[in-house]
């Protein structure tokens, strides 16, 4: 069973990555997709605090960042146990990708910037559980 929810969440790491790929290929080759993210980010911008909801997720992953390197350190020995250091870099590299994509662009120098954001904060989620879960399962 824990494999196959690895297995799971490592897929809907793979199809959220392909999703945020498409979206941009598409928003520069196609005329209609350009427009819908247009409107959609018009749309999102008037409805939504952006800035908080930026700032919050930002947190809560650092955070989760801070909790799976306190893990690693202080219960595990991160020297032998070289799954633990490989999901722990993994979480790190994934959480450093979304927190500078989400600091250094936005929605003018990137139309696919919302949805870009979206799924990497997914991925960086969904690793930074597959972390917690790993290490709530070999205490």
């Amino acid at each position: 069973m824990n494999k196959f929810f690895y297995w799971m969440l490592r897929m809907l790491q793979v199809l959220s990555l392909i999703a945020a790929y498409g979206i941009q290929m598409f928003s520069t080759k196609r005329m209609g997709m350009m427009r819908h993210l247009i409107y959609t980010n018009q749309k999102w911008e008037m409805q939504y605090p952006i800035q908080t909801i930026r700032n919050i997720s930002i947190g809560i992953l650092l955070v989760f960042s801070v909790i799976i390197l306190y893990g690693l350190i202080r219960k595990h020995n991160y020297t032998a146990n070289k799954k633990a250091l490989y999901m722990v870099l993994m979480e790190v590299i994934t959480t450093a990708i979304f927190i500078s994509f989400t600091l250094f662009y936005s929605s003018e120098s990137c139309l696919s910037y919302y949805f870009i954001s979206i799924a990497l904060g997914i991925i960086s989620l969904i690793q930074s559980i597959k972390s917690i879960v790993y290490f709530k399962g070999n205490n």
